[in-house]
């Protein structure tokens, strides 16, 4: 059999068939395999997330109707969890540690550690890897498929597909080979993308960038109506917002949206934020507005450029607030700052593909395509898209082990169905 594609995704389904004997031939495009799995998790690799599996599904979005992605990915899951990934680096040398959100690392805090473990087992399994080579075009034929690539071609009785997505990718080929079959794309976009805003309203904040608001609360609004809600961490970047917050709303998010955030997690309250306010004016009149506000918890970047933000003065004394004001500073630290969306970042800041192989067309229960027989699917191509904290990369590595699984089966027959 062969996989087109040695990302994480491909490289799992390789693991998997060569482990139920099948030759395998994997071929990979790029000089170096690995895919995004090197720079996951900022270089440190989160490679899943903890929790039971209805719980992870929960974090999946994609396909035509709502839960569908969740649907689709549930036997991938249940048939290679996250528990199993965890034992599967374990027992090949490279534990795992889990930090206090869930996010799962390895022990070495290094994703590169976590390639090595795949291409060695890849070696010992005796499967093939050839680097450098561009599938040009893909054609079933009576026994299989020939995989014509930039130096020759193979024969393979099943294929898998599992060469990433559009992010940061600016040649996706598996797109182009899964149509020529006759499988359908569903419209590509960037996902897990920062958010630039309009300059305007951005400029007194452009002083904070890497300023973090840990555990805060955003809301997406359209036209004064509120789309989504989304909690975690939010930092600011040098055009606008970033952090897992941002991210995982960003799927949603339209230029012309307004990003509400909170700026002071710990006052979700509005009315306890302007009760906050009012009693440091009482006993600390004298004060700067931004002394205030960083004895509330901002930073005083953060809180200069609040001030500034709302047209007042920076020396503006505590005792010179008036209620409405108070109000207004109220609003921002417990029921969020307005942020006019100018747009979202491009392919190249993107961690993941929104759109892809329409998920009806794929068999959940051996990621087998519906519409030709012996071929098969895994990871990013595949109309899913995970939320940020290491759920990508566990639903590329379930559906690579079911598809190679699946494949392989095929393959040990010497025949496609």
């Amino acid at each position: 059999m062969i996989v087109v594609g040695a990302g994480p995704a491909g490289l799992m389904a390789a693991l998997a068939a060569a482990e139920e004997g099948a030759k395998t031939l994997v071929l990979e495009r790029e000089k170096e395999p690995g895919g995004k799995l090197p720079w996951s998790g900022g270089g440190r690799g989160n490679l899943t997330h903890a929790g039971e599996i209805e719980e992870l599904l929960r974090h999946y979005h994609g396909g035509e109707r709502p839960g569908e992605a969740a649907r689709f990915l549930r036997p991938a899951l249940y048939a290679f969890s996250n528990q199993d990934l965890i034992r599967f680096f374990t027992a090949r040398g490279l534990p795992l540690v889990r930090e206090p959100d869930g996010r799962i690392f390895p022990q070495t805090q290094c994703a590169r550690d976590a390639l090595v473990a795949l291409l060695s087992e890849l070696a010992r399994l005796g499967a093939t890897l050839e680097t450098g080579a561009r599938v040009l075009s893909l054609r079933p034929k009576e026994q299989g498929f020939r995989v014509e690539t930039v130096r020759r071609a193979f024969l393979g009785h099943t294929v898998v597909l599992a060469t990433g997505g559009r992010a940061r990718n600016p040649k996706p080929d598996g797109y182009a080979l899964a149509a020529s079959l006759g499988h359908r794309i569903a419209p590509l976009k960037p996902a897990l993308v920062p958010v630039r805003l309009e300059p305007q309203a951005f400029a007194p904040f452009s002083s904070c960038v890497g300023v973090s608001l840990q555990g805060t609360r955003v809301r997406l609004l359209r036209a004064g109506k509120r789309r989504a809600q989304k909690e975690g961490d939010v930092l600011f970047t040098h055009a606008g917002l970033s952090g897992p917050a941002i991210l995982d709303l960003s799927r949603e998010i339209e230029p012309g949206d307004v990003l509400r955030v909170v700026l002071a997690p710990m006052l979700r309250d509005i009315s306890a934020a302007e009760k906050r306010l009012q009693g440091a004016m009482a006993a600390r009149g004298k004060c700067l507005v931004t002394t205030v506000l960083h004895e509330l918890g901002l930073s005083r970047g953060l809180a200069r450029a609040l001030v500034c933000a709302l047209g007042l003065a920076p020396d503006l004394r505590a005792a010179e607030l008036s209620r409405g004001i108070r109000k207004a500073l109220a609003e921002s630290l417990a029921e969020g700052h307005p942020f006019p969306v100018a747009g979202l970042g491009g392919w190249e800041e993107a961690m993941v593909t929104r759109g892809g192989v329409r998920l009806a067309e794929v068999d959940p229960k051996t990621m087998g395509s519906r519409l030709v027989p012996g071929l098969f699917f895994a990871g990013e191509i595949l109309d899913i898209d995970g939320e940020s904290g290491g759920y990508n990369l566990q639903a590329a590595f379930s559906t690579g082990r079911l598809a190679g699984k699946s494949a392989a089966f095929l393959a040990r027959q010497g025949r496609r169905p």
